[in-house]
């Protein structure tokens, strides 16, 4: 195997997350419109960004392709299994700090507001273990910061990945990128099997089940179609999109001519273009009817289209340069802080600016747009404190300290990073 460099940073991936984070935030703020009251046009546009929830979908896929990045280098550069005090240990480092901050004051302000909270002590210790994500009743463990909900679920597939991942490596002795593909898809298809299962024995009753019925009501009427295995299913598809591409940096020859064509750019800009088109023709469905098992984030057409745009936007002359813009890249950066602390900041601004920054509340459009324009910035600027105030001092810690072992860099057949 040819002994190249892997790029030191793959082109359009910032871009992506920056775009599924904004697609999440205005979905969030779109919801305070009331949209019986706008013009046709302005209707069929917040139709459009209610759907910006399918971001989510697009962090799962996202994650499942940079996090199996150095499993595939070495799984197909003839390495080791990587060393798991390592991976444990970054991912514990990017996630914790900022939403341990996050959580707590969005529990000490629900507490100081007096917001009725039912099964709190049990929600504070599952969303301190990201545990909530295997209960109706902890599903959300913030009553005033609901998109904490996906946490618990993104660190389920960080734990169940490598677990996939040790079955593959010990597969026989001679490896291969088609068996590796063929298992990965047989991965998904007992997924989905499994995912079944919990649906047929599983499924909540129909008791207080429904968003008239708070957080709690709302998690049971998500579930079982919002469950921690139905969503490894999106992130396997990143995994898989993630092989891909370190195969066509290894057959990086046989791809060259295809690549200064700007064929990767083309099929790259489709995959994207046809997800937000697919997201557009979904804007009046109401559910995720379309999903297979009715799973969120109409799976899995929309994660293959995702996965589709990330697997080959890294190959990219111009595409991948034009996603990862300066402002797209800042917002990628503080893209974590963002999510974890937007809806707080609506919540601030509903319980003590506009009143009527509800569900469906506020009837006048210019309004709507001046707060939501005011809540967009005051959420940059808490996600950027968050990033450079607690975040970013752990992270670079995390990465100072060494774990025992060989690097991936020092592996026979595997390109060293620039």
């Amino acid at each position: 195997m040819e002994n190249k460099l892997y790029p030191s940073y793959l082109s359009g991936a910032d871009g992506i997350r920056a775009i599924a984070c904004l697609a999440v935030i205005f979905h969030h703020l779109t919801q305070r419109l009331s949209m019986h009251d706008q013009t046709t046009v302005i209707q069929e546009s917040q139709a459009f960004l209610l759907v910006g929830n399918a971001g989510v979908s697009v962090f799962f896929v996202l994650s499942g392709f940079l996090l199996s990045l150095p499993f595939w280098k070495r799984y197909l550069g003839d390495g080791q299994f990587p060393e798991m005090g390592q991976y444990v240990f970054r991912r514990a480092a990017r996630i914790v700090p900022g939403f341990y901050v996050a959580f707590m004051i969005s529990t000490l302000l629900a507490f100081l507001w007096q917001i009725p909270t039912d099964y709190q002590l049990i929600r504070i210790l599952t969303g301190l273990t990201f545990t909530s994500g295997f209960h109706y009743n902890t599903l959300f463990p913030s009553e005033i910061n609901g998109p904490l909900w996906s946490i618990s679920f993104e660190v389920f597939c960080y734990l169940l990945m490598p677990i996939f991942m040790l079955g593959l490596f010990f597969l026989g002795k001679r490896r291969s990128f088609r068996k590796a593909i063929t298992y990965w898809v047989g991965v998904v298809l007992f997924i989905v099997c499994l995912n079944q299962l919990i649906h047929l024995f599983l499924t909540p009753d129909n008791i207080q089940r429904g968003w008239e019925y708070g957080l709690i009501g709302g998690a049971k009427y998500w579930m079982p179609n919002y469950n921690p295995i139905g969503f490894f299913g999106q992130f396997a598809f990143g995994i898989i999109a993630s092989a891909i591409t370190i195969k066509l940096f290894l057959e990086s020859k046989a791809i060259e001519v295809f690549k200064r064509k700007g064929g990767f750019d083309v099929i790259s800009f489709i995959g994207l273009a046809v997800s937000f088109y697919f997201l557009w023709h979904m804007r009046h469905l109401g559910d995720f009817s379309f999903s297979l098992q009715n799973q969120p984030y109409y799976f899995p057409i929309y994660p293959i289209l995702v996965a589709v745009t990330l697997s080959t936007v890294p190959h990219s002359l111009w595409f991948g340069k034009l996603l990862d813009n300066r402002v797209l890249r800042f917002t990628a950066k503080v893209s974590f802080g963002l999510y974890i602390w937007h809806y707080l900041v609506i919540t601030v601004v509903e319980r003590f600016w506009v009143t009527d920054y509800y569900y469906m509340g506020l009837a006048d459009f210019n309004s709507w747009l001046l707060v939501s324009s005011v809540i967009l910035v005051t959420s940059y600027v808490v996600a950027t404190l968050s990033f450079y105030l607690v975040e970013k001092p752990v992270l670079d810690w995390s990465h100072r300290k060494r774990f025992p072992g060989r690097r991936i860099q020092d592996l026979p057949g595997v390109r060293k990073e620039a």
